[in-house]
């Protein structure tokens, strides 16, 4: 199977993520909104703005992931078209970086998470136990997204190499 068509696949992917992600954080957002009407309570007026944050942020963030890989789609078939085989060293290199990301994201998030969690239990302000509640839903947001993005980005880097092995006489000459 030619590798753009795995190319668009993984990119669909992100496209989907992206959507998902933009959603999660407009959810977010409209519960800080309906605190911010309805919410009474110290507690609940205190998750107003640490909501706002976790929600804006992700659903900004996926919005223009998703919009931004709808436009590469256009980009890698023309690229892939008028050369081949620098396109497919071009995304294996840009899937090696990309793969490193996931070496700071994923302790990021235990992080986020585990940090959260102590401060909860830790603090007894109202802000604080908020703060507190986005950090580990921020965290538990980040490892969920990057989970699946690296299971993606490992197998569409399986069929850069074995497109690579599969053509490597053409990319020797």
């Amino acid at each position: 199977m030619d590798l753009i068509y795995h190319t668009i696949n993984w990119l669909k992917g992100e496209i989907l993520e992206s959507l998902i992600t933009g959603l999660v954080g407009l959810l977010i957002t409209v519960a800080a909104l309906l605190f911010w009407r309805y919410g009474n309570t110290p507690y609940g007026r205190a998750l107003i703005i640490p909501l706002l944050v976790v929600g804006v942020i992700p659903f900004i963030m996926g919005i223009s992931g998703a919009v931004s890989n709808y436009n590469k789609i256009a980009v890698y078939q023309k690229q892939c078209e008028q050369d081949r085989e620098h396109f497919t060293v071009s995304e294996k290199n840009r899937v090696e970086r990309f793969d490193n990301i996931f070496r700071y994201t994923y302790p990021m998030a235990i992080i986020l998470v585990t940090g959260g969690a102590i401060l909860f239990f830790i603090l007894r302000s109202p802000t604080f136990k908020a703060i507190s509640l986005a950090m580990m839903l921020l965290g538990v947001m980040t490892y969920f997204i990057d989970h699946f993005a690296k299971e993606r980005a490992d197998i569409y880097y399986q069929h850069i190499k074995s497109d690579i092995t599969r053509n490597l006489h053409i990319y020797s000459e």
